[in-house]
C-alpha cells in the first residue's frame, strides 16, 4: 500500500487575437490583441494498493484526487497590466475532484538477483470532463480547459524489471496508457506513455537509499471532434532527471521524496512550461495471511 502526493507548478503566455477573442472579432472595430499569462498549480493524491494473490500474480487498484489551481493576468502589447473582467478563456480558481482510478493486474516473478513484472489493466473515467472550450469561445461563452478526467475507459500497458545487490538496485519501467475513444463532448484524452531507468544505493543496512532517476514522458495531443484545438499540436516529449531519498522510519514503513526536473524538450507542441515536480509518498506491506 502507498499513499503519494506530486506538486508540479506551470505557466503558459500566449497573445490573444481574433478569432480566439470570440463574437467581438466580428464587429465593426476589431479589438486590440493582448497577452493572456496563466500560472498553475496541478496536484494528485493518490492512493495504491496491492494485493499479491499467488507468488506470480497480485491485483493492483489505484485511487486519485486531483487538485488544479489557475491564476490569470493580462497585459497590454506594450507591457503594461490590463483588467479583464469576467475572461470567458482563463478563471481565478481551483478545481477539485476524483480522477480516473485504476484497475490493473500484475504479472511476474523472481530469478535470483532479478525481479520482472507486467502490468495490464484500465482506467475508470470517474473524474469529470468539460464540454469543448473551442466551440464555446467561438461564440462567446464561458467555458473550462481543465479535464480532471479522460470520459473513457483507457487501457494500460506496463512492465518492469530490477536487478538487486547489496550495494546498487537499479529498475527499469515503462507504462503507457492508450487513449482510443471519444467521450460525450467529443473529448479524446491524450494517450501518455512514461519509461524510466531509477538508481538507489542502500545504506544503514537499507534503511537509507539515495536515489536518482532518468525519465521520457511522452504525450499525444488533446483532441476535440477529431481535431487538435485551436492552439494547435499539443504534441510533447520530455526529458526529466530527479534526486530523491527513500528513508525507512519504522520497520515496513518507508518514505520516499524526489524531484525531477525538465532537462529537454524534444517537441514544441502547445502546452504548459513546466520546470519539473516534486513526489512524495509513504508506503508500507501487510501480511494478510498472518504469517
Amino acid at each position: 500500500m502507498r499513499l503519494g502526493a506530486s506538486v508540479a507548478y506551470g505557466i503558459a503566455e500566449h497573445l490573444a487575437e481574433c478569432p480566439d477573442l470570440g463574437p467581438e472579432c466580428y464587429g465593426p472595430i476589431a479589438p486590440t490583441p493582448y497577452y493572456h499569462r496563466v500560472e498553475l498549480w496541478a496536484s494528485d493524491i493518490n492512493l495504491d494498493v496491492s494485493y499479491g494473490v499467488t507468488s506470480w500474480f497480485a491485483a493492483e487498484a489505484r485511487l486519485a484526487l486531483r487538485i488544479v489551481d489557475t491564476t490569470p493576468t493580462y497585459s497590454e502589447l506594450d507591457g503594461s497590466p490590463k483588467l479583464v473582467p469576467n475572461d470567458i478563456h482563463h478563471h481565478d480558481r481551483t478545481l477539485a475532484g476524483p480522477g480516473d482510478p485504476w484497475i490493473t493486474a500484475r504479472f511476474g516473478g523472481a530469478f535470483g538477483k532479478l525481479t520482472t513484472a507486467a502490468r495490464v489493466g484500465v482506467s475508470l473515467p470517474l473524474g469529470s470532463t468539460e464540454p469543448n472550450p473551442y466551440t464555446l469561445a467561438r461564440d462567446g461563452r464561458w467555458h473550462e480547459h481543465t479535464q480532471l478526467g479522460s470520459g473513457t475507459v483507457i487501457p494500460i500497458i506496463g512492465f518492469g524489471l530490477s536487478y538487486n545487490t547489496e550495494s546498487v538496485e537499479l529498475a527499469l519501467s515503462a507504462i503507457g496508457f492508450f487513449s482510443l475513444s471519444t467521450n460525450g463532448y467529443g473529448f479524446r484524452a491524450p494517450s501518455r506513455f512514461f519509461a524510466g531507468l531509477r538508481g538507489s544505493v542502500p545504506l544503514l543496512k537499507g534503511r537509507l537509499a539515495p536515489i536518482a532517476t532518468f525519465d521520457v514522458a511522452h504525450e499525444s495531443n488533446e483532441m476535440w471532434d477529431g481535431l487538435p484545438g485551436l492552439e494547435g499540436n499539443s504534441l510533447r516529449t520530455d526529458l526529466l532527471v530527479g534526486l530523491g531519498l527513500s528513508f525507512e522510519f519504522v520497520k515496513d514503513f518507508r518514505a520516499e521524496v524526489i524531484a525531477r526536473g525538465r532537462v529537454a524538450r524534444f517537441s514544441e507542441g502547445v502546452s504548459f512550461d513546466t520546470p519539473g515536480f516534486i513526489q512524495a509518498s509513504v508506503a508500507t506491506h501487510f501480511d494478510t495471511a498472518g504469517k
